[in-house]
């Protein structure tokens, strides 16, 4: 599954989890600081939260797959919360982008060599626009790993759109029963694909990883039963050229369970409602490996 120097077996998933030396463990980042809401997609793939402003790093490590070249695209809309109609060239002037790579130690979270390779650099504009939109192609060379993840995945571009919302739809709402049951042992067993492949991009030791799905699974069990919302106001949506799949909600909101200002537009509508007031979503990137007709989480 990847280069390194000890393959520590996992008796939960049967695979092994290869620890790389601390010194080669490279997350590839996109550092963002926005003070207007954007959407970051790196292969395709988004990777940040809609219609939020940024001022944090993006890993990226969960949608490389292996090292090579990748593109990163960055959207602008009209600020809604503002009432805007249009991207102002101010907007677009406030936004500072990046890429480049850091070492986190997974024990401390303390950051290491950190490296910037080059500035995401906005074009200037000469007047307002309905919608702004900017590619860069990245080089990443040094993952001391290679993942399968989506890449065997049927293409779901080529399909019938109709049949495959509506699977996609029936896969989503099979989920919220599991998670509004609060069943915490399947909802582990539905992710445990998605789970392995976080632990090697993110450089997890065995005991990590083991802790990781305990938390999860009582995440589940103690926070989720009878507190999902309703699957409502979504569309489907393709990533990854055609092999991913998800449904995001479809429109704006200024408020959601008593949180306010709290728009939801782009999340997963697999929302659990805050106990006093707010939301999280359970957002799920499928895939359809070759010669199956089941989907199989593999990241969010």
């Amino acid at each position: 599954m990847s280069l390194g120097c000890n393959d520590l077996k996992n008796s939960k998933t049967d695979k092994a989890i290869t620890q790389v030396i601390k010194e080669k463990q490279i997350t590839y980042t996109i550092s963002a600081t926005t003070p207007i809401p954007v959407v970051v997609y790196f292969n395709d793939i988004k990777v940040s939260e809609e219609h939020t402003p940024l001022n944090s790093s993006i890993d990226v490590n969960g949608y490389a797959l292996k090292n090579g070249k990748y593109k990163v695209k960055i959207q602008i809309f009209p600020v809604f919360k503002r009432g805007d109609k249009v991207v102002y060239p101010e907007d677009i002037k406030s936004c500072r982008f990046s890429f480049g790579s850091f070492v986190r130690d997974g024990e401390t979270g303390d950051i290491s060599k950190p490296q910037t390779y080059v500035q995401l650099s906005l074009k200037d504009l000469n007047s307002p626009v309905a919608y702004f939109e900017q590619e860069w192609e990245v080089d990443i060379k040094e993952l001391p790993y290679t993942l399968e993840g989506w890449s065997k995945g049927q293409d779901l571009s080529k399909m019938d759109k109709k049949e495959i919302e509506k699977k996609v739809i029936q896969y989503h709402e099979s989920i919220r029963e599991t998670l509004n049951q609060g069943n915490g042992d399947q909802w582990i067993d539905l992710t445990k694909r998605r789970a392995t492949e976080t632990a090697v991009f993110n450089y997890s030791s065995t005991e990590r990883y083991e802790s990781s799905i305990k938390e999860n699974r009582m995440n589940v069990e103690k926070y989720c039963a009878n507190r999902m919302i309703p699957l409502e106001d979504y569309e489907l949506k393709l990533y990854a050229e055609g092999k991913l799949a998800t449904l995001e909600r479809r429109s704006h909101t200024t408020e959601f369970n008593n949180k306010s200002p709290l728009d939801i537009k782009g999340w997963g509508p697999l929302i659990r409602k805050g106990q006093k007031g707010g939301g999280a979503d359970y957002r799920l990137l499928l895939y359809l490996p070759q010669n199956s007709n089941d989907f199989v989480i593999v990241r969010k």
